[in-house]
């Protein structure tokens, strides 16, 4: 009888030819473990770009917050103060406006000049409205008076004092520039 082989694969095939047809195969290696450093240039770019949107950012809110000081300690003071006079209310105007605006261009103004130079400074839409409110005040102001209690005049004058406060101030860079290129012609002419 013939004995059976029960697995034909693993017993070795002899053959007498040489390796010749065999391929040459190489071990398989894994690649290297990928990391997430170091950062790809455009992650560094982007994270530079927001660190400088971001200081800009503060040092703009910082310089507004600067600029818009006199203005609030303005309208602070106007509020604390509800029984202030009409010449008070305008010194009061007077100084914020000194504080944005040229010091020789608002010594030599007063009465219904300063009145016309405050309206100038605001928007179009609000200047018929703080004339209304602010014109006896600035009329009556170098007229003598007998001492009576607070009239309604004085409270259209504060009226008039908080919405220039809060629509002129700070003044719009292209208005500054406006009103000082027009003192300049109108010096040389």
């Amino acid at each position: 009888m013939q004995q059976i082989n029960p697995s034909p694969a693993t017993t070795p095939i002899q053959t007498n030819a040489p390796m010749a047809n065999a391929l040459d195969l190489k071990d398989i290696h894994l690649p290297e473990q990928i990391t997430n450093y170091p950062v790809a240039y455009g992650w560094w770019l982007l994270a530079i770009i927001v660190l400088i949107a971001i200081a800009s950012l503060m040092i703009k809110m910082r310089q507004r917050a600067k600029l818009k000081h006199h203005q609030q300690q303005a309208l602070q003071q106007l509020k604390n103060s509800p029984n202030m006079d009409d010449a008070d209310v305008i010194t009061l105007l007077k100084w914020a406006a000194m504080q944005y605006f040229s010091r020789g261009q608002l010594a030599k103004l007063y009465g219904e000049q300063f009145q016309q130079f405050l309206m100038q400074q605001l928007p179009i839409k609000h200047q018929q409205k703080f004339t209304q409110l602010s014109q006896q005040a600035f009329t009556e102001q170098y007229q003598a008076k007998p001492i009576e209690p607070r009239t309604d005049n004085s409270q259209n004058l504060q009226q008039a004092a908080t919405l220039w406060l809060t629509y002129a101030l700070p003044p719009k860079v292209k208005a500054v520039a406006t009103t000082t290129a027009n003192d300049q012609l109108g010096a040389s002419v």
